[in-house]
C-alpha cells in the first residue's frame, strides 16, 4: 500500500539507520537474533510466542534438542494440543 515502506528499500534503510542512531531499535536485536518462520500455517501465534520468550531469555525448563534449550513451537503444548492448533488455529 502507499503509505507503507519497504524494509530493503532506500527509503527503509534511511529510516532503519535513524533510528539506529536515536537509540529508537534497542528491542529489534534480541528479536531479530530469535526470529523463525512459523512451521505451520496457524502456527503464526505460537512462532512469535516462542520468539518473544526467546528474546527474554525465558528457560523453557527442558531441552528443545540435544542441550539447547529453548522456545519452538513444538515445546508450545502446554494449552492446546498442536495438531488442534493445526486445524483450528489458537483462539
Amino acid at each position: 500500500p502507499a503509505p507503507c515502506v519497504a524494509f530493503a528499500s532506500p527509503e527503509g534503510r534511511r529510516l532503519f539507520g535513524s533510528a539506529l542512531a536515536s537509540g529508537g531499535l534497542e528491542g529489534f536485536f534480541p528479536l531479530i537474533q530469535q526470529f523463525q518462520t512459523q512451521n505451520e500455517p496457524a502456527y503464526c501465534g505460537l512462532a512469535t510466542l516462542s520468539m518473544a520468550l526467546n528474546a527474554l531469555g525465558v528457560d523453557p525448563g527442558r531441552s528443545w534438542k540435544g542441550v539447547w534449550r529453548w522456545y519452538d513451537e513444538s515445546l508450545l503444548d502446554c494449552c492446546k494440543d498442536l495438531a488442534a492448533v493445526q486445524t483450528e488455529g489458537i483462539d
